[in-house]
């Protein structure tokens, strides 16, 4: 009897451990609010490089992390491409020397290079800030994983941030392009399961949380463009299950701009339903479309769209740039979050980017910014009112 019990014992005892390993249990944490309970977040999407990198956006980096000085720094996806992984020691530079904690995401382009995933992970985790990992090598994907953060006194997890890798590109038998991939049903139920034991950590309660991956999921997408009734190749917004959207967007459903269709997920397992049951996450930051801008409340749970700081790939000169989410301890039901553009910084006594890209330019789409979104305000608040 004595034996069965110890036995019983040793499994509960190694199980909990798991749990807590899996939840990312606050002994375990590197992350805290300050002493004013505030936590910086610096979301950087499609820096989309190769090495060597454009110094334009290294440039662009620093200057982002000495303007923010954020907790935490987010690759958003498409990080680097090409086959050459010294890119990541480059694009990695501006945050090793400062000693800022960093994760990240993989998107649709990272290993379409010939860089595997894992031996990228490998190269980010060189680094002794990066917080990356592969929660569970069996998911789809690679880095699928969870980062938590303490209060500002360490008694517990207060808030947690969740990374997704949203996958690549989807094709049929015959190598036929259909569309992007998903985060797929063996992600979700890892989520579940690790929601319920931070859950269980935290006197029952759901920690609050922000989510990151690369492409868009299908519901925001609904809410936000018109459906239409053909399938019109690459024009429309193509779902498996057959639905299609126009590329035309309801102005009155976000607030920021829209200046290319969205490119969602082709297929859904389901994440976004599971995270809002979940009831932790305020809201999910994606990058995969480079010119969009934005942030939606989708039935409880915001999209917020971070537009992307590459200077090698395509970009809008007046938002390219990056997103920062402000976290206050005191209410974990909000936050706070603003676009920060490389005109804006350009324009800043001290910065090196306008003598990089041309001074005249950066003042240039830095005037057409501040136009432009007075007179879009002005007709978006016109047809809200309406």
């Amino acid at each position: 009897m004595k034996k069965v019990i110890s036995v019983v014992l040793a499994i509960t005892m190694l199980f909990s451990l798991v749990t807590m390993s899996f939840a990312g249990y606050k002994d375990d944490a590197k992350l805290q609010f300050n002493s004013n309970g505030k936590f910086k977040i610096l979301c950087l999407a499609d820096v989309q490089d190769d090495y060597p990198m454009e110094p334009d956006v290294l440039q662009f980096i620093s200057e982002a992390l000495d303007f923010c000085a954020p907790d935490l720094v987010v690759f958003v996806g498409d990080n680097v491409v090409g086959e050459d992984i010294r890119a990541i020691d480059e694009m990695i530079a501006p945050l090793d020397e400062r000693d800022i904690p960093f994760t990240f995401v993989f998107g649709n382009h990272d290993d379409e290079g010939g860089m595997v995933k894992e031996d990228q992970l490998a190269a980010y985790q060189k680094y002794s800030e990066c917080l990356a990992y592969d929660a569970d090598p069996e998911l789809h994907g690679c880095a699928t994983h969870n980062v938590p953060i303490l209060s500002s006194d360490g008694s517990k997890v207060a808030f947690n941030v969740w990374c997704f890798d949203s996958g690549g590109s989807i094709h049929d038998e015959n190598g036929k392009w259909l569309g992007y991939d998903h985060v797929h049903a063996d992600q979700i139920e890892w989520y579940n399961t690790t929601r319920d034991a931070l859950a269980a950590e935290n006197g029952g309660e759901v920690v609050p949380a922000m989510a990151f991956q690369h492409i868009i999921p299908q519901e925001p997408v609904e809410m936000i463009f018109y459906e239409g009734a053909i399938a019109l190749g690459e024009a429309t917004i193509n779902f498996s299950d057959g639905t299609v959207y126009t590329p035309i967007p309801d102005i009155t459903k976000y607030d920021g701009y829209i200046f290319e269709k969205s490119c969602p997920s082709y297929g859904n397992d389901g994440q976004w339903d599971a995270m809002l049951a979940g009831g932790d996450v305020l809201g999910l930051v994606v990058g995969h479309d480079h010119v969009n801008n934005f942030v939606a409340d989708c039935g409880g749970m915001d999209l917020i769209q971070t537009p992307g700081c590459t200077y090698n790939s395509y970009y809008n000169n007046m938002y390219q740039g990056a997103r920062v989410i402000e976290l206050d301890e005191a209410d974990l039901t909000t936050y706070e979050t603003y676009n920060l553009t490389s005109s804006e910084l350009a324009n800043r006594d001290g910065s090196q980017l306008g003598e990089m890209g041309g001074r005249d330019n950066y003042d240039f789409f830095y005037t057409i910014e501040k136009l432009f979104s007075t007179i879009y305000n002005f007709i978006v608040n016109f047809f809200k009112g309406l």
